[in-house]
């Protein structure tokens, strides 16, 4: 039986890497050790200060997610839309039951720093898709899931048209881990659209594994990267390479991964970028498969900045939130 590429390339890539960072079959994979405080607020103390919250503007933000689909610890698209909508919107738009903001392991930090979340932010939560309600409202659409409409990895030409109008008008799409792997269907109505969607995307041809992954930042000067380390270690899920113009996204991050896997023949792949399509502004992040990579501050300062790039203003409103109920030493 000839095996699917996609398979294939899951199983090669996980073998390559897999024995360094899995346990027994079914087991959560242990979180890497937490960063140094001081390094951190070092890299924060580069950065302007953002406004002061009462001169922000307000900001409508719609967190979408979807039914978890992996083992322990990965994919958990409805915990990070539960503990994110505390840590961006605060017990108004998590609920009262929702008292920790990291994803990974016990409490941590003080639960009454997080009851007011974010200053001037409306935020609300839907399932796989806003309601049309949502979308004509909403000033940033944040997608941790797969499901657009169409099949598993694929999107409707209803929802593409939707999302093409909301970044028209101005709107700020941010798409994390399995929202970047849309797959560019070509023999689907509408298909060649989803990389001007997502900046890039995947189609057929994608290569994955998981483990040990070094970023590399790409553009040190832009404002979502400003003060970061020329390079750090995650330990996540890389997906490469991507389809779609370079020459039309910002790389903002990039790891260095193999084609084919195991060949020796490596190549920076990008793992972080933006993009613009009519007045809207498109973030998108790779990584985010581990529970634990949310609560890594670094990865943090990239999304929340990128999330706050996307939406306009101050790409350092959400700077505040990143220390904000994670482990550091």
């Amino acid at each position: 039986m000839r095996m699917h590429p996609y398979a294939a390339a899951v199983i090669l890539g996980t073998l390559l890497i897999a024995p360094a960072t899995r346990g027994a079959r079914g087991a959560e994979t242990a979180a890497p050790a937490p960063r140094p405080r001081a390094e951190v607020e070092a890299v924060l103390a580069k950065a302007p200060a953002p406004p002061a919250g009462d001169q922000l503007p307000m900001l409508d933000v719609v967190l979408l997610a979807d039914v978890k689909d992996h083992g322990p610890g990965e994919h958990d698209y409805p915990l990070w839309q539960k503990r994110w909508a505390l840590l961006l919107g605060g017990k108004q738009a998590a609920g009262e039951s929702v008292e920790q903001v990291n994803l990974y392991g016990p409490p941590q930090g003080d639960p009454s720093e997080f009851a007011a979340g974010a200053p001037n932010v409306q935020l609300s939560t839907a399932w796989q898709w806003p309601s049309p309600e949502q979308l004509d409202a909403a000033d940033l659409v944040v997608m941790q899931c797969y499901r657009a409409g169409g099949t598993r990895r694929t999107w409707s030409p209803e929802r593409i048209e939707q999302l093409e109008a909301f970044l028209a008008r101005g709107g700020g799409f941010v798409a994390i881990h399995p929202a970047t792997y849309t797959l560019r269907d070509l023999s689907q109505p509408g298909g060649d659209r989803i990389a001007a969607l997502t900046g890039l995307a995947f189609d057929q041809s994608i290569l994955v594994r998981h483990g040990p992954m070094t970023l590399r930042i790409a553009a040190p000067e832009h404002p979502i990267c400003l003060g970061l380390p020329a390079a750090f270690d995650l330990i996540d899920e890389p997906y490469w390479p991507p389809v779609g113009d370079l020459s039309k996204v910002t790389v903002l991050a990039t790891s260095d991964e193999s084609i084919p896997p195991g060949s020796g023949q490596v190549s920076p792949q990008p793992m972080f970028w933006t993009a613009r399509h009519g007045r809207g502004r498109i973030f998108a992040c790779v990584p985010g498969h581990f529970t634990f990579t949310f609560d890594d501050p670094y990865f943090r300062i990239l999304l929340l900045r990128g999330m706050a790039w996307a939406a306009g203003g101050s790409p350092y409103r959400f700077d505040p939130l990143v220390l904000r109920g994670i482990p550091l030493r």
